[in-house]
C-alpha cells in the first residue's frame, strides 16, 4: 500500500515474463498489486535504462538482489520477495568447433560465474 505514494519504475509492455514476476510476487504476498494495477511512472523496457532510474533516485523499481548489495545507495523495500531470474548462455551448435567462438564463449560463462559468485556466495555451483 505504501508504494503507491511513491513514483514506480517499471516496465512500458507486459511481457509474459513480467506477468509471471507479478504473479510470482504475489504468491510471495498477496498484497502486491496486480500488473494492471501498478501505476508506473517512470517506463522502460530496458533493466539498464531502469536500474540508472533507480540509481538516480528517479523512483522505486526491481533489480537483481546481487547488483543492489554492491550499491550501498540501494535498500530492498520488499525484502520477503525473491524472483529466481535464471540465465542461460547458448551459441549455435556449428560455432562450437570454432576456437574463436569457444574462447569468448568460456569467458562470457567464466565471467558470469565470478559475478554469481561475488553477488550471491551461497548460490549452488552453476553447470557448464
Amino acid at each position: 500500500e505504501d508504494l503507491n505514494h511513491h513514483r514506480m519504475v517499471g516496465f512500458d509492455r507486459k511481457t509474459p515474463f513480467i506477468r509471471a514476476a507479478i504473479q510470482r510476487m504475489r504468491s510471495l504476498d498477496p498484497e502486491i498489486p496486480d500488473i494492471e494495477e501498478i501505476s508506473f511512472e517512470i517506463r522502460a523496457d530496458s533493466n539498464l535504462a531502469q536500474l540508472a532510474m533507480i540509481r538516480a533516485s528517479a523512483g522505486i523499481g526491481v533489480c537483481q538482489i546481487g547488483l543492489a548489495r554492491k550499491d550501498p545507495r540501494l535498500v530492498q523495500v520488499l525484502p520477503k520477495i525473491d524472483i529466481p531470474l535464471h540465465t542461460w548462455v547458448a551459441m549455435h551448435e556449428n560455432l562450437k568447433t570454432s576456437p574463436r567462438c569457444r574462447a569468448v564463449f568460456s569467458a562470457l560463462v567464466d565471467g558470469l560465474k565470478a559475478h554469481l559468485k561475488e553477488t550471491d556466495p551461497g548460490a549452488p555451483p552453476q553447470r557448464r
